[in-house]
Order: C-alpha cells, then sequence, then structure tokens
C-alpha cells in the first residue's frame, strides 16, 4: 500500500483468513480541541431535534475522521499496510471555568501478506457510503465557495475558513497565496498579516500530507513576491513539511533564485526521516558543498588577555536572501 489513505484501520484484533506477517508497534493520535469548535452548541439549540444536535454530531464525526487519519500517517511511515484494534476514548478536561475535549486514539500498526489482503471481505475494507441531504448541501457549498475563489469573489469569514479547513478545499489555495500577498503588502499595522497567517497554516495543517506538500513546493517555486516566500516557507518549517526530494529538485535548478530558496528549505526538519530520506540528504550535502560555495572571509583575532593568536571566521554565507 502506497499511500496513508491505503491503510486498513479496523477495531478487531484479527481478520479472519488473512495472515499477518509482522507486528509493529503501537501507534496512536491525540487531538485537544477547545468547546468553541463544538459551535456553542450549548448556548442555543436551535439544531436540536429528537434530543439530538446535528452540529455537536458533525464536529464529533469531524473528530474522529481527523484522528483516523492521523493513525494511518503513524502507520504509513513505519512501513506498515494495515492498524488492528483501533479504540477512540474521548474525555473532558476543566479548569478555571473552561473545558476542553481530548479525543484519543491508538490501535497496533501491522504487516499483511500482499496475498491475504486480497481475501479482505470489501465490507471491511471500508464503508460504503449513503449520500444523505448533509453530503448534497456541502458538496454545493463547496462548489460555489470554489468558483467565488476563482472570480475572487471569496470573503474569507471566520465560517468560510472553517468550512473550507473542515472540508479540506485544496481548490482555493492559489486564491488564499493571493489574499496572503495583499495582507504582507497592505498591513496597516504590525501583526495584521499574522491574523491572516493563523487561518492559514490551520488550513494547510488540515489537508492531506501530499497535497499540501505539493501545494507548498509548487508555489515557493513560482511564487515572486519575496515576503510571501518567506510566510510559505515557515508553513513548512512550523509543519514540519521538509521533503527532501522537492528540495533537491529546487537545488538543481538552473535559477540562481529557486536554488537559494532551496537551500532554504534544507534547514527545515520533517517529524521523522526513513532510510530513502537519509540517502537523499547525503546527496543534499554533497551538492551543497560542491556548488554553494563559502561567501566571506576567514581572520585571525589576537587574545587579548594572553597574546595568543587563533582563528575567527566572518560568518559564512550558504542561505538564501
Amino acid at each position: 500500500m502506497a499511500t496513508p489513505k491505503d491503510i486498513l484501520v479496523v477495531t478487531s484484533s484479527t481478520l479472519d483468513g488473512v495472515k499477518i506477517k509482522r507486528y509493529l508497534k503501537p501507534v496512536s493520535a491525540h487531538i485537544v480541541a477547545g468547546t468553541n469548535l463544538f459551535s456553542d452548541f450549548m448556548g442555543g439549540l436551535t439544531d436540536v431535534f429528537g434530543g439530538r444536535s446535528q452540529s455537536y454530531q458533525k464536529q464529533l464525526a469531524s473528530l474522529y475522521n481527523e484522528a483516523i487519519s492521523r493513525i494511518k500517517h503513524s502507520a504509513h511511515e513505519i512501513g506498515a499496510n494495515c492498524v488492528i484494534g483501533l479504540s477512540i476514548d474521548m474525555d473532558e478536561i476543566s479548569g478555571k471555568g473552561k473545558s476542553m475535549f481530548m479525543l484519543t486514539a491508538i490501535g497496533t500498526a501491522v504487516i499483511l501478506e500482499k496475498e491475504s489482503i486480497e481475501k479482505i471481505p470489501l465490507s471491511e475494507q471500508g464503508p460504503l457510503e449513503n449520500v444523505g441531504v448533509d453530503r448534497i448541501n456541502t458538496l454545493r457549498q463547496k462548489k460555489s465557495i470554489i468558483k467565488k475563489a476563482n472570480d475572487s469573489e471569496l470573503q474569507l469569514t471566520e465560517d468560510t475558513w472553517g468550512f473550507i479547513t473542515e472540508n479540506q478545499i485544496h481548490e482555493v489555495f492559489p486564491f488564499l497565496v493571493r489574499k496572503l500577498e495583499y495582507a504582507v503588502k497592505n498591513e496597516i499595522s504590525p501583526g495584521d498579516s499574522d491574523a491572516f497567517y493563523k487561518f492559514f497554516v490551520g488550513y494547510m495543517d488540515r489537508l492531506p500530507e501530499s497535497i499540501k506538500l505539493q501545494l507548498l513546493y509548487d508555489s515557493i517555486k513560482v511564487e515572486a513576491h519575496i515576503p510571501v516566500i518567506l510566510k510559505l516557507g515557515r508553513v513548512v518549517k512550523e509543519l514540519h513539511l521538509f521533503d527532501a526530494k522537492k528540495t533537491f529538485e529546487l537545488l538543481k535548478n538552473e535559477d540562481f533564485t529557486l536554488q537559494k530558496r532551496g537551500l532554504r528549505l534544507t534547514t527545515f526538519d520533517k517529524p521523522f526521516y526513513n532510510k530513502q530520506d537519509m540517502e537523499e540528504l547525503k546527496s543534499i550535502i554533497t551538492f551543497v558543498q560542491n556548488n554553494f560555495k563559502e561567501r566571506g572571509t576567514r581572520t585571525l583575532k589576537k587574545d587579548l588577555y594572553q597574546g595568543k593568536r587563533k582563528f575567527g571566521c566572518v560568518n559564512v554565507v550558504r542561505q538564501m536572501t
């Protein structure tokens, strides 16, 4: 299974007719959410019918889906193709008049034999969704938001940010980058662009891993406005989205400007590194040493107290400006 979304997640500890080749280790996901994420449902129960709150149920479903998504990513990174014994618990943390919800998901990452995977019934490989009216309305709203973004008419209210973030609408990314540029250029007082940036980071964090990597690195490559490039690079740094392969592609570009952007990205990290990452990092180190020569002068400084001479060095310039 090549991608995190292909990881099979089940609540049972065994699968009929399926052989587990190797048990790896427990994987977990922890999500802490403030009660404001639940749309203040306790304050106004206008959507409650028959003792149920639709907005509360939707928010809970969103948290559960996010937990499972994180579990899949954790399992994928250690080479598993299945998570068994999934358990999800939710607790409320209260203190000083405030409360938060903590959702914990845990399971065991395993490797199933490829031949065994084909024997898994379709009913256990994933649920078949019925398309209800809520789903249809969500799709309609998504289509409307994408059209407004393409026409540069989308108003970024808190509700809009919440919708595009929760529903992972990556199609509005180019519009958001243009808005980010506008916020940076027209900042009236310190922090104006930071308010936009916080929403932007939250939005990027919820996108699927492969999509946000592609969007960010492609945008860093073609963007001309330096402050926006720095903001996008900051997103890569804060979300630990360093990608050795994509960074190396920038470094090898004939355009020196893109090489410098790639060089800045080499200073960032990712949560963990696999064997392939280490090989690519070795290639990056060799390339940087051979192609980015030191700019600066090395000088000798005299020790004022002992009269000895020792080496000092002006800061070596191997960085992006």
